[in-house]
Formats: C-alpha cells, structure tokens, sequence
C-alpha cells in the first residue's frame, strides 16, 4: 500500500538552531539598547510557547520582547515611552536604574481565528503597562516587513544582510551572516534517508517557514524567503515536494484570501501536502486543497488519488499533527480508505513529552528511535 509521509521541518529534519539563534539576537539586540549584556529566556519557556500552539518565532519574539518590556513598565508606571521600538528600549534603560527581571512569566490568552498569535495577545488587551502606541507596534503585523521592527530583524540574522536585502530590496540595519546557514544542522543521515526515499513512500514537507512561490509557476521571488528550501537542501531531500508558508501565501494571492488562515492546523496545509506528495506537483497541490477550502468538495487531482493509503506526519509540535489528523478525516468523509499516524519527536523536550502525552500521539526522542519502532 502507497504511504504519503508528511514531514516538518524545524526539530524534525532540522535541529532549528538558526531560528533560535536568531530569536536571542533580535531578543539581545533590544536588551543592548536598554544597556542588559543580554537578556535570555530558557529553551524550556520556548518549548511552553509551543505546547500553546504558538510555533513561530515571528511571534515568539515580539510577545517575549511585550513580557519583559511589561514586567519593567509594571514597576516604572509613570515613565512615558515613544512608539519606535529602539528608542524605546534605549529610554528604557535609561530609566529602570539596574532592575532586572527574574523570572518572567508570559500571559495566557486564546487565539483568535485569523488573527497570529502576537496580533491576538494584542486584542485580548495583554501587557497593559505598554503604552498602546508602542504595544500595537510590538505585536501587530507580525509577518509585515515593512511594519514589523521585530520581524524585520530577525530577517537580518535569518537570512543575512545580503540575502536580506535582496529578498526585500531594504537597507540592512545590522550586518550578520545568515544564522540559518551557521546554526542549523540535518536531524537525519544518510541510513535514515534511505529508509524514506523508497518506491513505495511518497514524501512532502509541511512547514511553517517562508519560502519561495510554488516551484511549478513562473512568478517574481520578490519579498519570499526561501527558507523552507534552504533546510531541504541541507538534509539531502531538495527534490521532496514542499508546502510552505511561501506556497500558501502565492495561493491565498491569487484567490484574495488570508494566509494564516490556510496554515496548519488547517486543514488545507496538509491536504495541499498530500496532493503535492502524491502527485509531485505543489501548485496542483495548493490548488486542489484551495478548491476543497473555498467549496468543500475534494475534486481535481483527488479524483486521481488510490482510494486507500496510509498517511503518516511527523511533527515536533501538535499544529501539523491536527492539520493531518483534520485532514484524514476529509478524505474519509469523502469515501477514501486512509488511516493515519501521528508521530511526534521530542529532542528530549518535556514539554513536548508532555503535550504529545496529552493529545495521545506516539512520541519518538530521536529519529533512530522513530525508524526503529515504525514501520515504514
């Protein structure tokens, strides 16, 4: 029986030491300004925030960076405070007279369909300390990179400041090599590789990354991050169809939708994955998956489709698990035969132990141990 394997790409093929070096450079790049050598927040309180569903440091930086600035602002009420976020942080040290927080506590709040993460926090009224002026430019438009400061850097230390530049024709602000090129590392060998690259196994990548446009249109890279491709080149697999936030925002382009509306846990990430995987194309992929989202009906390349297959993902956080969970449902709702597995890697994360334990998904701590106890 044909097997679709659909694989993340940070903590999965990818140990994500880029993005997470990235993440502690923009972090460290406010706290200079504020006059802290650095200011760190642990792996452990990372991994929390992806145990809410919160994936992205696109959002994990500006909600840290509305943490510590409203734990500060708590304790100096009366200090007034500009909107631009760097001279805001330099006011801030000019005023906090030593204090440093301890142990920082970043506030619960429920998402908001549609809305990123950051841009929810903001209209559930968190970090009240913050003027609004200044909280609105923290947390909102976080994948807007001529409005976002905090996104706009971590591209810096991302991508580079060349690469940078030439993505989205801006002056760089800081120069740094690409963190992505110097930090990331391949989760996988050449033993597991072969193990997925058989007959009889179709593979896609599933991922929240930037990337460029759908491989099969001819269209401008102008402002697309090919991030999502740079990690697939990294661990052998750069032919391996791939659905990435790039792909979903070409589609949601061309149809006049919302991106982060078509991302996991939707549904539509996965089914587009799917498609892509089967058939090898990703815009027949995005396009078949955009049809089922704007009608409800499975048609196009699904026609095509086996009627039974086996449908595995592999994630090291619940979104993709949900999107392929959600997604297995609709195929059977729709007379297909799939059985899917849910395969959860923890790099020996306790919260994600936790989480994966929670929402009853079978959880390896490595890849060696994941090829050993399934079968592919």
């Amino acid at each position: 029986m044909k097997k679709v394997i659909l694989l993340d790409i940070d903590g999965v093929l990818v140990h994500h030491g880029g993005y997470r070096a990235a993440l502690h450079a923009t972090l460290n790049y406010f706290a200079s300004l504020m006059g802290f050598s650095h200011f760190d927040f642990s792996e452990e309180k990372l991994s929390e925030l992806e145990k809410r569903g919160i994936f992205s440091e696109w959002d994990m930086v500006p909600l840290l960076l509305a943490t510590l600035w409203n734990d500060i602002l708590s304790h100096y009420p009366n200090l007034t405070l500009p909107a631009d976020l760097p001279s805001a942080a330099i006011e801030i040290g000019c005023n906090v007279n030593g204090y440093i927080p301890l142990d920082l506590i970043i506030p619960e709040f429920e998402f908001i369909a549609g809305q990123y993460p950051a841009e929810a926090a903001l209209l559930h009224g968190c970090f009240p300390f913050i003027p609004m002026d200044l909280r609105v430019n923290i947390l909102s438009q976080s994948r807007n990179i001529n409005f976002s400061q905090t996104m706009r850097l971590f591209q810096h230390y991302s991508l580079g400041s060349l690469v940078f530049s030439k993505t989205y024709d801006l002056p760089a602000e800081v120069e740094t090599v690409s963190f992505l090129l110097t930090h990331d590392r391949s989760n996988i060998n050449d033993g597991i590789r072969s193990k997925l690259i058989q007959p009889n196994i179709y593979l896609a990548g599933l991922t929240a990354r930037p990337s460029a446009p759908p491989r099969e249109v001819d269209t401008s890279h102008f402002g697309y991050a090919p991030e999502a491709e740079i990690a697939l080149e990294l661990v052998g697999l750069a032919d391996v169809p791939l659905i990435a936030f790039g792909k979903l925002e070409y589609l949601a382009s061309q149809r006049g939708l919302e991106a982060r509306i078509l991302m996991k846990p939707s549904p539509v990430h996965a089914l587009a994955a799917i498609v892509a995987a089967l058939t090898g194309n990703e815009w027949t992929g995005l396009q078949s998956a955009g049809d089922w989202y704007e009608t409800g009906q499975l048609k196009g390349a699904f026609t095509d489709f086996p009627r039974a297959f086996e449908l595995y993902v592999v994630e090291d956080t619940l979104g993709g698990i949900r999107s392929t969970q959600a997604a297995g449902e609709i195929l059977r709702q729709n007379g297909f035969d799939v059985t899917v597995h849910a395969l959860g890697l923890t790099s020996g994360s306790a919260s994600k132990v936790d989480a994966f334990t929670q929402a009853g998904v079978r959880y390896f701590e490595n890849w060696n141990e994941l090829i050993s106890g399934v079968n592919l």
